[in-house]
């Protein structure tokens, strides 16, 4: 008869960081900027244009939230990874491989009653994003025969982590750079923030005030950019943990995405993979002459 073996093997999951490096400039367009058409902006890395039929509130869509009407941004380089990764979340057609892209459906906020929706373009040559149907003929390839590539430097968190409860303080401290997520009324949002939250922050003052937060997908990559490439001067980080300090107030902060990790900053700061075990199925004819007779 055949011996059969399974192969057994480790894989960890790969670390937060998919880059330490901050973003630099590489390209110098031009954009329109702020909710006039007439308002030019040079040194832009790319150029984004946002239109809303009504006023959209939630503080959970970086794209999303913002007043009824048309909306020009002139993207920088630290803005971008984390308004592109909003876009790719939010709207099911925007492509995650490019910044030249658009969607006419995009959702902000889902665990509203009454979904705030509105439609995004973002494009990388001059004066593209003047009106809404100018950007959506600018991310066709007759414009861009090449679109630049777009790579993420932090990894797209998709796995549900569940963090320390209470997830958030909803008062906002005087030396913390983390902000309220949602009005301490407001159960809905508390409620889907805790149960889609892909990463786990924690913060401690000056003051030894604790923090606590879960962040959903859409603002994830954004706090963590924010901390990394503004607020802090200094960073660790393992597979599964970011861990910052010399910060602009003086406090310390951690990310992290294992289950539990925010009960403090020690624990979030050695927050590691944890490796998983694979199960292959597959036969080895290698010993197939190895038969017993």
């Amino acid at each position: 008869m055949f011996r059969l073996f399974f192969i057994i093997y480790l894989q960890t999951s790969s670390a937060l960081l998919l880059s330490t490096e901050n973003r630099v400039s590489t390209r110098n367009i031009t954009c329109q900027n702020g909710s006039s058409s007439n308002s030019l902006i040079f040194n832009c890395e790319a150029c984004l244009v946002i239109s809303r039929n009504y006023d959209i509130t939630t503080t959970l869509s970086l794209t999303g939230c913002g007043p009824s009407g048309v909306t020009y941004i002139c993207l920088k380089p630290n803005q971008i990874e984390a308004l592109h990764e909003n876009l790719v979340r939010e709207c099911p057609s925007f492509p995650e491989g490019t910044l030249n892209g658009y969607d006419d459906f995009c959702i902000a906020a889902p665990f509203n009653q009454v979904r705030g929706s509105y439609r995004a373009c973002m494009c990388t040559t001059n004066a593209c994003n003047l009106n809404y149907s100018e950007c959506v003929q600018r991310t066709f390839p007759y414009w861009d025969q090449k679109p630049p590539v777009f790579a993420n430097s932090i990894v797209q968190l998709t796995q549900r982590v569940k963090c320390y409860r209470p997830y958030e303080d909803y008062t906002q401290h005087t030396y913390s750079s983390l902000t309220p997520l949602c009005a301490s009324n407001d159960d809905q949002c508390k409620n889907y923030v805790f149960d889609h939250g892909v990463l786990c922050a924690i913060s401690v003052d000056r003051t030894n005030q604790i923090i606590r937060q879960t962040l959903p997908p859409s603002i994830y990559s954004a706090n963590v950019i924010k901390f990394k490439a503004i607020l802090c001067s200094s960073f660790t980080w393992t597979a599964k943990s970011i861990y910052f300090t010399q910060c602009q107030q003086d406090e310390t902060v951690c990310f992290c995405a294992v289950d539990g990790c925010d009960i403090d900053l020690e624990t979030c700061r050695k927050s590691e993979a944890t490796y998983i075990y694979h199960y292959s199925s597959l036969y080895f004819l290698l010993l197939v002459l190895n038969i017993c007779f």
